[in-house]
């Protein structure tokens, strides 16, 4: 395929979206917050005098569940903060995609990722996010691409 390029700039909005859907979506989340969700109800039930389920006043309880609801919430809040305090994110960021890499240029920045050092892909929304380690990747915006140039990048991440 042919070289493209895609140039693209990613609102606070946006990216606390992706954030607290993707964590709402991994495993470990979704069980911490049945958790909470479980420890904030028996306490509410309890301080109702509904169930007996306690035998003291579960502050601490109440408190952790509470906590271990909005934990995603509290690590979308913090990452978003991360977000604002990066002035590279104020800016259009280009994307240019290759046979054998990817160049990803911004205001005050350069990089270039062969195909091969891209580890893995996750599509939540719409944005493709391609990761080139385990915590990093770059958010692709599906919408100002094509159908092919999307199964492109798509197939150019499984290949190793």
């Amino acid at each position: 395929m042919q070289d493209f390029t895609i140039t693209t700039k990613m609102t606070t909005k946006e990216y606390a979206s992706v954030m607290l859907f993707g964590l709402y979506k991994k495993p470990g989340f979704i069980i911490v917050t049945i958790v909470g969700l479980f420890l904030l109800v028996t306490s509410i039930l309890n301080y109702l005098k509904i169930t007996d389920y306690y035998t003291n006043t579960p502050i601490i309880d109440f408190l952790l569940g509470l906590l271990f609801l909005f934990s995603p919430a509290l690590f979308t809040l913090i990452a978003v903060r991360q977000f604002n305090s990066n002035p590279n994110f104020q800016y259009n960021i280009k994307y240019t995609f290759s046979e054998t890499e990817m160049k990803v240029e911004g205001k005050t920045f350069k990089g270039e990722f062969l195909w091969t050092h891209i580890i893995k892909q996750k599509e939540i929304g719409k944005f493709l996010v391609l990761y080139h380690s385990k915590r990093m990747g770059n958010f692709v915006d599906k919408t100002k691409l094509t159908t092919q140039q999307l199964q492109f990048i798509k197939l150019k991440v499984g290949q190793k």
